[in-house]
């Protein structure tokens, strides 16, 4: 059986391509092959859109052919010519990966061993969507260049970490990852109750070295960025956090100079007002107030010191005092 042009469509598949796609990506994928087998949907979608991703989702050329009725929207295979780039050995990498989670999708229903009675036909919702993630963890990279960067996300088998976003100091944007997708950036760290932040964040790595400031034409971009994930996946202000936050005993990122401030002020993350007439009650405690931020406290002189970094732009480590305490009950209360 051959397909001569068939329009992919229907929430599942929709669900599938946009797991597959960016985040940026609309329309209708259109498959012209004049001699393609389908004996496997799955594959046909991921072909497709390894094809589409390779010419960086570039306006597909204009049909004016009586044949030609897909649209000027339309995307075809025969139409795509243009290679990986330089990137072209990682990029096939990539996909490669995505061929594989597409496979465990398609694989329903599942075979297990748990001794579950199930029915003997299987029966799939149509009602679904995808995961979205509800968190934004900021990082630095602690290196001197994007490149650095580029080459370690790009090398398996080393450390295998991994961010959706990579912002350079001259605002150049990589997006590395779907936002969907779950990328190795947050490793062992805790917000709150939830201890998986790698399942429900995007993470975004800033070109930095650990001790010099942010530039105007990053953060010009991060800006951009963090309103469009605000307003795309509905993340709470709360929720723009840095990685130094959620794994205070072993992170320090981003560096005490990143203005946590002037973004709250947009929106990105909470802050403190005035502390003039702010009376402390004599029995908080606010190793419990930091609990109720986010903090994990279990190694207490390094959740405080990761709240000073964040809050105070105070790199001086653990030590308490009056005005640590007091600003911690203002955002406890904020936090409630």
């Amino acid at each position: 059986m051959f397909l001569k042009q068939k329009i992919i469509s229907g929430q599942v598949i929709l669900g599938i391509l946009l797991l597959l796609l960016s985040a940026s990506s609309e329309g209708k994928v259109v498959i012209n092959v004049k001699s393609l087998e389908p004996t496997n949907t799955s594959a046909i979608i991921i072909k497709t859109t390894v094809a589409v991703k390779d010419t960086l989702l570039l306006p597909a050329k204009k049909d004016t052919s009586d044949k030609g009725q897909a649209g000027n929207d339309s995307l075809t295979i025969t139409e795509i010519t243009a290679s990986a780039g330089k990137y072209d050995r990682a990029n096939r990498l990539h996909y490669a990966m995505i061929d594989s989670m597409a496979k465990v999708i398609m694989e329903f229903p599942l075979r297990d061993s748990a001794g579950l009675r199930y029915a003997p036909d299987w029966v799939g919702t149509s009602n679904m969507g995808l995961r979205r993630p509800n968190y934004v963890i900021i990082h630095h990279t602690a290196t001197n260049n994007c490149n650095n960067v580029i080459q370690e996300f790009t090398t398996p088998g080393v450390r295998e970490a991994s961010a959706h976003y990579l912002i350079c100091n001259d605002g150049t944007v990589y997006h590395m990852l779907n936002d969907l997708l779950r990328s190795h950036h947050a490793g062992d760290s805790k917000w709150g109750n939830t201890t998986d932040l790698n399942s429900s964040s995007i993470g975004i790595e800033l070109d930095n070295n650990g001790y010099q400031p942010f530039s105007e034409e990053q953060m010009a971009s991060l800006t951009i960025l963090l309103g469009r994930l605000k307003n795309t996946y509905k993340i709470p202000d709360a929720n723009f956090i840095g990685h130094g936050d959620i794994a205070p005993a072993r992170k320090m990122d981003p560096n005490y100079r990143f203005p946590w401030k002037e973004l709250s002020e947009k929106g990105f993350g909470l802050w403190w007002d005035d502390t003039t007439d702010v009376r402390v009650p004599d029995n908080f405690d606010y190793l419990m107030g930091l609990r109720i931020i986010g903090y994990d406290i279990s190694a207490p002189d390094s959740a405080v010191a990761a709240f000073k970094r964040h809050f105070m732009k105070d790199n001086s480590g653990g030590n308490m005092n009056g005005m640590v305490r007091k600003i911690i009950y203002m955002l406890y209360r904020r936090y409630q």
